[in-house]
């Protein structure tokens, strides 16, 4: 009976890893050393049941600083089944009662039921890290004798198991028979010059963060950076490529996906929000000119600026909503039930009131009105382009931020496929202006360079 006992508890500890702890790599490529979760919190502190398993410097630029502009980002995803809300999303793993949560899990999802198993869950327990260098250097040698193919270009997954979609991950297909096998010279097909490839979903088991339904959701989460250190904005950029699979028998409608991110620009006290509508960004900034008081992490007088920029979008909508939120039980602070990430999402606070322009954005604290989607934009929302707002202009107190920029609302039928893309830019001061004065132009020089095809910009 010994042999039956050790396959069980082997069993129980491989659950327990799948069900508790995304895998982990790091981007290493370029000025910021991200750590990438595999799970829809790709830049995060290791939490699991609102305990730190792992303490890490989630977003560490200057690469090997120990500073941090980003504490958590993570994914929301949900939409309408008729009148019944089906939602997806992360903050910090601690659930509505702050014991633990998961909405999240590794791996595809049946095309017939959008279910999965536990063999597959754990197959799919893996980030496979990619480099441009790995790959020119399998092209240059296959086939000659000694040459070992790396091990994630080996079992870069292309296909799935049978139940499962056909294709998975991209791959340049060298002989045309549409079958993955690095023998005959296929080899991954990457973005950048570094890239990490992860497959996740939302139905593995029940919302214990959210308490949401499941939406049938399969997503293939590309990161990806340059090694271009005389361009600035590319060497202090990391890429984010989303494709959202509806493996659902479902239609769903009012459909929004969130990027959540709790921003700590070195010391995390001092910080502020806002928007660039125009842009399709949001970022976080110190919110006094010297941040923190001599702390380790904290960038002293050269504070940066955190960018998240969206570049393509469901629909082509772009950046529909900026949120913030506060870290209290209030009705303007954090989400607890599906139903507050769901308000969240369409700029509604958790009591389900409309943002309104001005103050604080709740529409009982004072503020001018009207109703908006848009948190501190300045001056770039185009429905209220007389209208200027910050949290400087509304004299709120510099704290601790978090912030959701949202796409939608979209239809997102079954059996499609949906695709995001967004960059996540450093912007640090220089000699003559500081970082919020030099935003626009890193924004602007990304854009650009994302929609020419990042020409001439890998050094391989």
């Amino acid at each position: 009976m010994r042999k039956p006992v050790l396959l069980l508890m082997l069993f129980a500890i491989a659950l327990a890893s799948v069900a508790q702890q995304p895998p982990i790599s790091h981007l290493e490529i370029n000025n910021v050393r991200p750590t990438i979760l595999g799970d829809g919190s790709c830049f995060t502190e290791q939490q699991w049941g609102g305990q730190s398993q792992a303490p890490c410097t989630t977003w560490d630029v200057p690469a090997g600083s120990g500073k941090e502009t980003i504490f958590q980002h993570a994914l929301w995803f949900g939409g309408m089944d008729g009148e019944t809300l089906h939602l997806a999303g992360l903050r910090y793993n601690q659930g509505s009662d702050g014991h633990g949560g998961q909405d999240y899990w590794m791996g595809p999802l049946k095309t017939t039921d959008a279910t999965t198993d536990f063999y597959t869950a754990v197959k799919y327990h893996h980030i496979w890290n990619v480099t441009r260098a790995e790959i020119e250097q399998f092209i240059a040698n296959h086939g000659n004798a000694g040459y070992q193919i790396p091990e994630d270009i080996l079992t870069w997954p292309a296909h799935g198991d049978p139940g499962y979609a056909e294709n998975l991950a991209p791959f340049v297909d060298v002989n045309g028979d549409g079958h993955y096998n690095p023998a005959d010279g296929d080899y991954p097909d990457i973005k950048g010059d570094q890239c990490l490839f992860f497959i996740f979903n939302d139905s593995f088991n029940s919302h214990t963060e959210t308490q949401g339904m499941p939406v049938g959701l399969e997503v293939h989460g590309m990161v990806y950076g340059f090694d271009v250190p005389d361009d600035e904005a590319l060497y202090n950029t990391v890429f984010v490529n989303y494709k959202f699979f509806n493996r659902s028998a479902n239609d769903y409608n009012s459909t929004y996906l969130g990027l959540w991110t709790d921003w700590d620009i070195g010391f995390m006290y001092d910080d502020y929000v806002g928007c660039d509508v125009q842009r399709n960004s949001c970022y976080g900034y110190n919110g006094t000119s010297y941040d923190g008081s001599g702390q380790p992490q904290a960038y002293d007088s050269i504070p940066p600026v955190q960018v998240v920029t969206i570049l393509t979008s469901p629909d082509n909508l772009g950046m529909t909503g900026f949120m913030y939120h506060n870290n209290d039980g209030s009705v303007t602070g954090e989400p607890r039930y599906a139903e507050h990430y769901y308000y969240l999402l369409k700029s509604c606070w958790l009591d389900g009131n409309h943002l309104c322009f001005g103050g604080n954005g709740y529409p009982q604290s004072g503020n001018v009105g009207p109703e908006c989607n848009y948190m501190f934009p300045g001056d770039t929302d185009p429905d209220h382009p007389d209208l200027y707002w910050t949290e400087e202009s509304a004299g709120i107190d510099p704290s601790d931020r978090r912030g959701l920029a949202s796409v939608g609302p979209f239809d997102f039928h079954s059996g499609d496929m949906k695709e995001l893309d967004y960059a996540m830019i450093t912007v640090f001061p220089d000699e003559s202006q500081t970082a919020m004065e030099r935003r626009s132009g890193f924004i602007d020089h990304i854009k650009t360079l994302f929609e020419n095809g990042f020409a001439k910009k890998s050094n391989h």
